[in-house]
């Protein structure tokens, strides 16, 4: 009689399994350690060509844009690219001292001076805390760190859209057509 192999089902997730603390997630996002703006834009718009749901290409900015200047960033990105799903979501920074809010992602507070100040980003539809307390200016050491060491690098190494982005980006989608 033939010896029967025992498969063993492969399940991929993130996070440490050695602690036990991993999750499953149905989304895809690409990582970004490129600064490059309209490069980002690229990576994305070629995966969501292929998939039908689960990627989103998430814009992180890092100061106030108003309506007109949100609305000329996004819908640049949607006529010129393959983009199916799209965020728009500033970086936050919360002063635990005074109180003070700023948009973007802040050491001290801009305020007071205070170093205890805590980040906080949108991974997917709500608000949450990423670090807080003495953050290193390349965002990646902190007092506290409120999500995994692999979330914390994506933090740390995405690109923060600015104003100037825009006009950038704008003026190289005029300059390719």
């Amino acid at each position: 009689m033939e010896k029967v192999q025992k498969i063993t089902p492969k399940i991929c997730v993130n996070g440490d399994p050695a602690s036990k603390r991993v999750f499953l997630t149905s989304g895809f996002q690409a990582p970004f350690q490129e600064k490059d703006l309209l490069a980002q834009i690229d990576v994305n718009s070629h995966f969501q060509s292929y998939a039908t749901g689960g990627s989103i290409f998430h814009l992180f900015t890092a100061e106030e844009m108003t309506p007109e200047e949100q609305e000329k960033l996004i819908f640049n990105i949607i006529d010129n690219f393959p983009i199916q799903y799209l965020t728009k979501t500033p970086f936050l920074t919360t002063c635990n001292t005074c109180g003070h809010k700023m948009v973007g992602r802040k050491t001290t507070c801009e305020r007071c001076g205070s170093e205890d100040v805590t980040l906080w980003s949108r991974p997917i539809g709500y608000f949450r805390p990423v670090m807080r307390g003495k953050i290193s200016k390349d965002y990646k050491e902190a007092n506290y760190l409120f999500w995994l060491n692999g979330r914390v690098e994506d933090f740390a190494t995405r690109k923060e859209v600015r104003k100037e982005d825009v006009e950038h980006i704008l003026e190289e989608l005029n300059s390719m057509l």
